[in-house]
């Protein structure tokens, strides 16, 4: 499969958050037990929004993307 980001760790993080997903979907609608899907609903949130920090880092600091910025506001 390929990766959606160049940056493992965020890749990681995304995989992380696709299983928590999985495991959400699963006991919602599946086992439809709903305490279990209630805590894994919150635990795919957290790492939703770690992942969302993790992004905007990477934004601000990775050489990559402030160049690409950079190149953007130039004018032609």
């Amino acid at each position: 499969m390929k990766s959606m980001y160049r940056e493992p760790h965020l890749q990681r993080k995304s995989d992380q958050c696709a299983v928590l997903w999985k495991n959400w979907y699963n006991y919602k609608y599946g086992l439809k037990d709903e305490k279990k899907a209630e805590r894994y609903r919150r635990l795919w949130c957290k790492c939703v929004d770690e992942h969302t920090e993790m992004c905007e880092l990477e934004l601000k600091t990775n050489p990559r993307y402030t160049k690409m910025k950079q190149q953007k506001n130039e004018p032609d």
